[in-house]
């Protein structure tokens, strides 16, 4: 009976001596596991203000561009600038038909060059951007067809009843 007692405190005295390892071993673990924890969650919250600076800078250039295009079209018409007629093309080959202050039609693309120094930039659907030298881009104004008010002297067009008589 004393062998056996003395083998149960053995085995007990082994147990006490195996038994902190242990529980220092979970104890890491759980603190292992907690600092992964607050760590993927700095790194989430340092993610989401990454995304929103970027949202927030994307959003001042878009506004800085807006703020540039129109101070660009707030420009007034310069008189001797040529007019834009008409634009054509599809995607990036664009043409420009332009109307100088002489009256003469220049058919223009990105990169010419018209009488007076002055340089074709861009050519858009809704604008041609020029460059002329010592002045800033400006944006080509379009061509308004000018309103004709009542002139006694042009003659009233003939009906079409009219017309075709006449042609007999």
């Amino acid at each position: 009976m004393q062998n056996d007692l003395t083998r149960g405190a053995a085995v007990l005295a082994l147990a006490c001596c195996l038994l902190p390892p242990a529980l220092v071993h979970a104890e890491s673990t759980a603190a292992s596991l907690t600092r992964i924890e607050a760590e993927t969650m700095l790194l989430r919250a340092r993610e989401k203000q990454l995304e929103v600076q970027s949202a927030i800078i994307t959003k001042q250039n878009e506004i800085a561009a807006k703020q540039t295009m129109g101070a660009m079209l707030s420009q007034p018409v310069v008189v001797g600038d040529p007019v834009v007629r008409a634009v054509e093309g599809l995607g990036d080959t664009m043409f420009a038909t332009l109307e100088m202050s002489n009256g003469s039609i220049v058919e223009v693309q990105p990169g010419s060059v018209l009488p007076g120094g002055m340089r074709i930039v861009s050519i858009q659907n809704n604008e041609v951007m020029a460059s002329a030298p010592g002045r800033k881009r400006i944006r080509l104004a379009g061509y308004t067809q000018q309103v004709n008010a009542f002139d006694p002297a042009t003659p009233a067009p003939m009906p079409v009843a009219a017309a075709s008589r006449s042609a007999r």
